[in-house]
């Protein structure tokens, strides 16, 4: 009989005590990177795909990469768009026209340290260069896993063919279908 007392005691004062910290690890994690961005080549020009899952404000963005790491304050340039998308799946021309509804960030701002680790000076990505790296990156309802590319990348893409991201490093070419559908799954 006292040992079933003590059973109880111990399990209303163990449920409490399993449950705080668990609480606080989830409390403290930030959603992963979904894997809801790819780019495709239409016509020869690069076009970012976005998979947006609820129709929230989202946006799309690529930038250079050579100022990554850069201790000697080398602007960030980058393009981007954001807006409410009016269908699940947003296509947007790099450094074109945003989608109706949609507009082009102002990209050429200074942010200040109060606002990010450094400082950050920004610039307007204008055009596309052979040899440079660029990252696609976009969100809607999370942060997108970025697709890193180049220009010798378009070649590789063929139509109904996207590059999409295997990880933040890693890219892979596959069908426009086979992305859409691995993205979905991420939205649920």
């Amino acid at each position: 009989m006292i040992s079933g007392r003590n059973d109880v005691i111990m399990r209303r004062w163990m449920a409490p005590a399993l449950l705080v910290p668990l609480l606080s690890l989830l409390a403290a994690c930030t959603p992963a990177d979904e894997p809801v961005v790819a780019l495709a080549v239409q016509d020869g020009e690069p076009v970012g795909v976005l998979v947006t899952c609820d129709g929230a404000f989202s946006q799309l963005s690529v930038y250079e990469n050579a100022a990554e790491g850069d201790p000697t304050g080398r602007p960030l340039i980058r393009w981007g768009v954001n807006g409410t998308p009016t269908s699940e799946i947003v296509e947007v021309p790099l450094l074109g026209q945003p989608p109706q509804g949609w507009t082009i960030d102002e990209t050429s701002r200074d942010i200040p340290a109060s606002e990010s680790e450094v400082p950050i000076r920004t610039e307007a990505l204008t055009d596309l260069t052979a040899g440079v790296t660029y990252s696609l990156t976009g969100s809607s309802r999370r942060d997108a896993i970025p697709v890193r590319f180049t220009i010798a990348d378009f070649t590789r893409i063929g139509t109904d063919q996207v590059l999409a991201p295997v990880n933040h490093e890693k890219t892979t070419v596959v069908s426009r279908d086979a992305f859409v559908r691995a993205s979905r799954k991420t939205c649920g």
